[in-house]
């Protein structure tokens, strides 16, 4: 079953967010990755270099960053990335497609 994944990602002064229908969380992130390559252009500080250091680090099987859940709360994930630009926040809420 799909839910929405939204994803709030704050990043050199900005905050962005998106969001994807997604089977569950692994499969959301990459559908985030993707999304966010083809929403670069209202991104105002997040190059196509960027992203794909950003996809790289996520997609890894042997990545550290992967998204924490967040104790006490439903449905929350946290994570960070890190790039030659900047240093980056992003939270995940799961909500039910309605």
């Amino acid at each position: 079953m799909e839910n929405i994944y939204t994803y709030i990602m704050e990043f050199r002064g900005g905050t962005y967010t998106t969001q994807v229908k997604s089977n569950n969380l692994e499969t959301s992130i990459k559908d985030w990755t993707d999304r966010i390559h083809e929403e670069q252009k209202q991104i105002g500080q997040l190059g196509l270099k960027t992203i794909k250091e950003i996809k790289e680090q996520l997609l890894r099987k042997d990545s550290d960053e992967k998204p924490v859940f967040l104790n006490g709360l439903m449905n929350v994930w946290y994570f960070t990335v890190s790039t030659k630009k900047g240093f980056g926040t992003v939270h995940i809420i799961k909500t039910e497609k309605e």
